[in-house]
């Protein structure tokens, strides 16, 4: 029984130990080929200009707009206007009948002479006691409301006179010689197009890159995509929109193209920052680690060359390529990295590498825009 057993744990035992000795021999194997040269694709650190950017919508108003209506009640006797042509600060647009203005305005200078004569006579009498202080004053008062009567007459003529505020340039009407109009009754619009106003909703989160001067290009269905006219900001509101949580920035587009106008719904690109001269890699070469991102640097050793983990900070993204900053070993431009497979390789620090080109090198822009939803 004894021996029984004794054969039984010799025979679990060798068969344990050829078991461990096919697995290492198998884990060896498959140690084997990571360690031979891994080809990769290898390119050179560049630089660019990146421009940190977010897309909008903005509206498109005029630099002054106005509506002209009469002060005053009246007939119109003249439309001095044509509709869409240029007019210029301080020139008459239109008139309006002012002869009843004109009668009372002789009657009561007729009433203010003879009110001067009487105020003359009184103060005269009041001298040499003919008079009472009483009367004299009356006098005197009536002399100043005929005074003012008059001038708020000549103001309301002169209001009769609908002139145009700022250059610009007429807009439409409906009225014509001989309607009757009231300070109700729109006559035309002015618009001051030397230069546009974009209005733009920026949501509160981009706030801080956000300042008076920051630049922008737009776009419209009339100008088409391609087209994009230049502008700049001019006011960042100090408080932001509750309800909307943004805040309603106002840009100014000068030299504006003539099919832009007032009214128009425009594609907003905001350029919040601008990055030159930075160092930039393809997004396949950077690799995410539990140290955190690295870039794959072939380093040169014993006569071969091995992976070397770099580790990188990552800034902005444009289509293709990423902005990194080194935070170990230097990075300049021109050294060399592994520019994709990074992700699917067998890559560790110290693993030989045989460097290939790469077969689809993605073209860099001179300058480029990185696009936030």
């Amino acid at each position: 029984m004894r021996a029984h057993l004794l054969l039984t744990f010799l025979v679990v035992g060798l068969a344990s130990c050829g078991g461990k000795s096919g697995k290492s021999g198998a884990s060896k194997e498959a140690a084997q080929p990571a360690m031979q040269p891994q080809a990769v694709e290898v390119m050179t650190v560049e630089k660019m200009t990146l421009r940190d950017t977010i897309n909008l919508t903005g509206t498109i108003a005029a630099n002054e707009s106005a509506e002209l209506r009469a002060e005053i009640a009246g007939t119109l006797t003249e439309i001095l206007f044509e509709e869409g042509a240029p007019v210029k600060k301080g020139q008459p647009i239109a008139r309006i009948d002012t002869r009843e203005l004109e009668a009372q305005l002789a009657e009561t200078k007729a009433n203010f002479a003879l009110a001067e004569k009487t105020l003359q006579r009184n103060q005269e009498l009041l001298e040499s006691g003919a008079t009472s202080q009483l009367e004299t004053d009356g006098a005197e008062a009536e002399h100043q409301r005929l005074q003012a009567a008059i001038s708020l007459l000549e103001v309301r003529l002169a209001k009769s006179v609908i002139i145009a505020p700022f250059d610009g340039i007429a807009g439409a009407r409906d009225l014509s010689v001989g309607d009757y109009v009231t300070p109700q009754s729109v006559i035309t619009s002015i618009q001051d197009l030397s230069r546009l106003k974009v209005e733009i909703d920026v949501p509160e989160r981009q706030l801080p890159k956000l300042r008076k001067g920051t630049t922008f290009t737009l776009s419209t269905a009339a100008s088409g995509a391609d087209a994009e006219i230049a502008g700049e900001v001019y006011f960042v509101p100090p408080v932001i929109n509750s309800a909307t949580r943004s805040v309603r920035v106002k840009g100014y587009v000068t030299n504006p193209p003539e099919f832009v106008k007032p009214g128009m719904f425009a594609n907003v690109t905001l350029v919040l920052a601008v990055v030159q001269d930075t160092l930039v890699v393809p997004e396949t070469a950077v690799l995410g680690t539990a140290r955190g991102t690295v870039i794959i640097v072939p380093e040169e050793k014993d006569g071969g060359l091995f992976a070397a983990f770099v580790p990188v900070k990552t800034g902005l993204r444009v289509p293709g390529y990423v902005q990194i900053t080194p935070v170990g070993p230097p990075v300049k431009a021109g050294d060399r990295f592994v520019s994709s497979g990074v992700g699917g390789l067998i890559l560790f620090p110290g693993v030989p590498l045989k460097p290939v080109d790469p077969q689809v090198k993605p073209g860099i822009p001179a300058d480029t825009d990185r696009k936030l939803d």
